[in-house]
């Protein structure tokens, strides 16, 4: 039988490494890394702008995209002080993007490039959307990878945009087209059964796929896993006052401490879903229907 001070030592060594669990579940991050979510946070916010005049951190517009079957619309911005390419997809702007939006049946994931993914299903709205607009974007990427072979290319987006940023990265990094991409995405409703998340984790592992999230939004809820969907990783939960400090890298597809913790009430199915944290990243104002886009292109 253990004594009274063995069975006191198991129990503190026990809570030890319960205590140890929880606080290894999130992770604060580096003010380097917040630095990029303000970044991209800006681009994608600048995706919401119909005209563009004066992109982020200096950079051109080398093109839009205006796809008008699906009402899809995306730039590729080209930052030559940091060589880099930057897709930017638009989030939810319009009376068509509600329809996409809620157009949630599952269905295959057939894409350009996809392969080895028989069992992936994803929200077929989005899906549409980015097959939409998919040889416009692809062919204007390889033109200029092939006038600037040496930059990064990322992709990134907000809300509707932040699924199609998800799944034309699956297409751009997928072995048959072997793009080298990271990908950031803000306020990322869930796009995919779990055979799509687990297929986005191999592709784009950690360092390479940043999916982030703001205290109770509700859009990265407002789509359940009780309908066949699964977030992919890495979530990074932010909380305010915008800060590396009140940010957090959280581990698994649906970490329960993090977004999924609050409730997100706001427009959409069951009471969640758009409200006052999905319009704002890492302090940047980003979908807001009073600013489309303005502050970010000017």
């Amino acid at each position: 039988m253990l004594s009274q001070y063995s069975t006191w030592s198991f129990s503190a060594l026990f809570l030890l490494l319960l205590n140890k669990t929880v606080l290894a579940a999130t992770t604060p991050i580096t003010d380097e890394l917040f630095a990029k979510f303000v970044r991209y946070s800006e681009f994608s916010a600048a995706a919401y702008a119909d005209n563009c005049p004066n992109p982020p951190s200096g950079a051109t517009v080398a093109q839009f995209f205006d796809i008008d079957s699906t009402d899809t619309q995306a730039y590729l911005f080209r930052d030559d002080a940091a060589q880099e390419l930057i897709v930017s997809f638009r989030g939810t702007s319009t009376i068509h993007d509600f329809v996409v939006d809620f157009d949630q049946a599952l269905v295959p994931f057939e894409a350009v490039g996809i392969e080895g993914c028989g069992s992936c299903m994803v929200h077929g709205g989005y899906l549409d959307a980015w097959n939409s607009a998919s040889s416009q974007i692809l062919s204007s990427i390889t033109t200029e990878m092939d006038a600037h072979s040496s930059y990064a290319l990322t992709i990134t987006g907000h809300s509707l945009g932040a699924s199609l940023a998800s799944l034309a990265s699956a297409s751009m990094a997928s072995s048959s087209l072997g793009l080298n991409i990271t990908t950031y995405t803000f306020g990322q409703p869930r796009t995919g059964n779990p055979a799509y998340a687990d297929y986005i984790d191999s592709l784009l592992p950690e360092g390479k796929m940043f999916r982030v999230t703001h205290s109770n939004d509700g859009v990265p809820q407002t789509i359940t896993t009780q309908d066949g969907y699964r977030h992919h990783r890495t979530e990074y939960w932010e909380n305010d006052p915008a800060s590396a400090a009140n940010t957090v890298k959280c581990e698994g597809q649906e970490p329960a401490d993090c977004n999924n913790s609050v409730r997100g009430t706001g427009l959409g199915a069951n009471a969640t879903g758009i409200n006052a944290a999905h319009l704002v990243y890492s302090g940047v104002s980003v979908g807001n229907p009073l600013d489309p886009g303005r502050t970010a292109c000017n």
